[in-house]
C-alpha cells in the first residue's frame, strides 16, 4: 500500500467538510439483514456492519466500488516488514464532543478479542497483530506477528469506539444507547429488535453531512413485506429486491431499480470432521457410521452434479453469476482459469462408485430462511440435482441464529453459506472465511471443517508478500487447491438489486449494503 500524501489528505478532508448540502427531512429504509446487536464490534455479521457503519468509523475503508480508502487514518506507510504507522485525521470528534485519540485506537483494535461471545468475531482481522502502540499524539504504531501487506485492508472491517464511553460495558448495554458514540455521519436514538433503528444527523462530522436530517431502518427479512413497503411509500428504499417483484417494481413509474454485481459468493459447506456425517443415513434410513464428505470423490462428485448456470439464471431468477471462483473477476487474486463447470452427472456417478456409495447416501441439506430470499430456493435445486445421484436429500430452511448455533456444534453435515468479500483481496476475504481454530485462537470451532495445508501455506504467503504479482500467483495456486481437493463448492456470485423511490438517490455498493448517509433526493 503506498503511503497516501498528508496534504493532498488534508486537501480532500477539508473540502469534504466544507460541503453542507441541503438537508431533507428523512429516509426509511427496509434492509434484509437483521441487526443482532448495536454494539458495532459484536459481531462481523452484515445487517449489524451496516447499522455500526452509520454511526461509526474504521481507520479505512472500502467505497462503493470496493476500493481501499482513507477514513479516520489520513494516510498509513510501513517502517519495516512487521511495521505500521497510521497516522489520524485532525480535529475529528465523537458525537459527545470528546476528541477522536490513538489512545481510542488501540482499545477499540483489543476489544473485539474481549467479545468471547460473539458468533463471528471481528478478531479474525485483528489476531496478527501482536503490539498496538502510541509513539506520538495522532499516530497508531502496529506490529505483526508476520509481514502483512494487507493489514489496511483489515482495518477498514472494525469500527472506532470510544474507550471513555465502553470501557466495561457488555454487548447488551449498548442496545439503550450506552456505548453509542462513534464520530460517524448519524447518531443513534432509538433501536427496537426486530423491528428498525432510528437514527439523527451528526452535525459534528468530520466529513460530507447527510442529506437527510433523520434515517431509519426497518428490518424487514420477508422479501415480499419489503416490497409492499415501498409499493405503499411505508419506506423510500429497499435492499435485497427480490427477483419474483422486480418486474412490478420497474412497471411503477414513482419506483427505481438498481442492480449491481456484488461480492458476495454462494458456497455449501460439507462437513469434513464429524467421524459421523450429522443426520446421515444410509439407503434403508439408519445412521452412518462413517462420514463420507471426508473422501475428497465425494465431493468432487457432489461438485459435478451440480447445475450452477441453472442455479443462477432459474433458482436465483437470474440475479445470479454462475463462478467456480470464491471472488469477483474484478477483485485482486481471481482465477481466470477455474471456469463455471458444465454438470457432469456420469463423472459424478462414477467418484461416488468409487468412493463405496454407487447409489449415494441420506443426508440433509440446511439454508437460511432470512438471508438472501433465494437461498432456500437455491437449497431445494441443489437437493434435486443430488438425488440424481441417488441420493435421499431432505432440504430444510432455518433463522441465521439457529444455524450458526448449530453449526458451531458440529450438528450439520451439509449447509448453504454466503460470505460478502468485503476486503477487495481474494486473501483477506478467505482467510476470514476460514477462520478456524487453527489459525485464530479465537474462533471456538472450524465451521467450514477444511483445514488443508495445501490451502494455507501459499493463502498464508500471499497474504504476507508485498510483491502483487507474486501475490496474484500464489492466490491463484490457493483457489486451484480449493477447487481440487473440493474444499467448499462455490456455485453463484450474487447481482444485487435494489429499489427506490423516484425522487431518492441510491448507491448500489459492492458489499450489497445500502447506506442512508451515501443517498440523496
Amino acid at each position: 500500500m503506498k503511503r497516501i500524501p498528508t496534504i493532498l489528505a488534508g486537501i480532500v478532508s477539508t473540502t469534504l467538510i466544507g460541503m453542507t448540502p441541503a438537508h431533507a427531512a428523512e429516509i426509511k429504509i427496509a434492509q434484509a439483514t437483521d441487526i443482532t446487536s448495536m454494539d458495532p464490534q459484536f459481531a462481523n455479521l452484515p445487517g449489524n456492519l451496516t447499522a455500526a457503519k452509520h454511526m461509526f468509523d474504521s481507520l479505512t475503508e472500502l467505497d462503493p466500488e470496493g476500493r481501499l480508502q482513507p477514513s479516520l487514518a489520513e494516510s498509513w506507510s510501513r517502517v519495516d516488514a512487521r511495521t505500521w504507522e497510521f497516522r489520524l485525521r485532525k480535529g475529528v470528534v465523537f458525537q459527545d464532543g470528546s476528541p477522536l485519540t490513538a489512545e481510542d485506537v488501540v482499545y477499540s483494535l483489543a476489544r473485539p478479542a474481549t467479545l468471547t461471545s460473539s458468533p463471528a468475531t471481528l478478531n479474525g482481522f485483528l489476531k496478527d497483530i501482536s503490539k498496538a502502540e502510541v509513539p506520538q499524539s495522532g499516530v497508531v504504531r502496529l506490529t505483526t506477528t508476520t509481514s502483512l501487506a494487507v493489514l489496511p485492508n483489515y482495518l477498514a472491517a472494525v469500527p472506532i469506539v470510544s474507550k471513555k464511553v465502553t470501557e466495561g460495558l457488555k454487548p447488551e448495554d449498548f442496545e439503550t444507547g450506552r456505548g453509542m458514540v462513534g464520530t460517524g455521519p448519524y447518531k443513534f436514538v432509538r433501536f427496537l429488535r426486530g423491528d428498525r433503528l432510528e437514527l439523527v444527523r451528526n452535525d459534528k462530522y468530520w466529513g460530507k453531512k447527510p442529506s437527510f436530517d433523520k434515517a431509519t431502518l426497518r428490518i424487514m427479512p420477508n422479501a415480499p413485506a419489503r416490497t409492499a413497503a415501498l409499493l405503499s411509500g411505508e419506506v423510500d428504499a429497499i435492499t435485497a429486491a427480490p427477483a419474483a417483484d422486480l418486474p412490478r417494481i420497474q412497471n411503477n413509474q414513482n419506483l427505481t431499480v438498481y442492480k449491481k454485481p456484488t461480492a458476495r459468493v454462494t458456497f455449501w459447506v460439507m462437513n469434513q470432521y464429524s467421524d459421523a456425517l450429522p443426520e446421515g443415513t444410509d439407503l434403508a434410513g439408519k445412521p452412518l457410521a462413517v462420514n463420507p464428505m471426508k473422501d475428497v470423490r465425494v465431493r468432487l462428485a457432489f461438485s459435478k452434479a451440480i447445475d450452477r448456470e441453472a442455479i443462477a439464471t432459474r433458482a436465483m431468477e437470474g440475479l445470479g453469476v454462475a463462478t467456480q471462483n470464491t471472488i469477483p473477476s474484478a477483485m485482486f487474486g481471481y482465477n481466470p482459469d477455474l471456469k463455471p463447470e458444465r454438470p457432469d452427472l456420469e463423472g459424478a456417478k462414477k467418484l461416488m462408485a468409487e468412493a463405496g456409495y454407487p447409489n449415494c447416501f441420506g443426508l440433509s441439506l440446511y439454508a437460511r430462511n432470512d438471508n438472501h430470499p433465494t437461498e432456500p430456493i437455491q437449497a431445494q435445486a441443489v437437493g434435486q440435482m443430488l438425488s440424481r445421484l441417488g441420493c435421499k436429500v431432505k432440504v430444510e430452511s432455518i433463522p441465521t441464529s439457529v444455524l450458526f448455533t448449530r453449526a458451531n456444534k458440529l450438528e450439520l453435515g451439509m449447509m448453504l453459506m454466503s460470505a460478502g468479500n468485503d476486503g477487495g483481496d481474494m486473501g483477506v476475504s478467505l482467510e476470514y472465511m476460514f477462520s478456524n481454530p487453527t489459525n485464530n485462537p479465537f474462533r471456538k470451532i472450524n465451521i467450514q471443517t477444511y483445514d488443508s495445508p495445501n490451502f494455507w501455506k501459499p493463502l498464508r504467503e500471499g497474504l504476507e508478500s508485498v510483491d502483487d504479482t507474486k501475490r496474484a500467483e500464489l492466490y491463484r495456486q490457493v483457489s486451484k487447491v480449493l477447487h481440487d481437493e473440493a474444499g467448499v463448492l462455490p456455485t453463484t456470485l450474487l447481482v444485487g438489486a435494489w429499489a427506490a423511490r423516484k425522487g431518492v438517490r441510491i448507491t448500489p455498493r459492492f458489499d450489497e449494503r445500502l447506506y442512508a448517509f451515501e443517498a440523496s433526493e
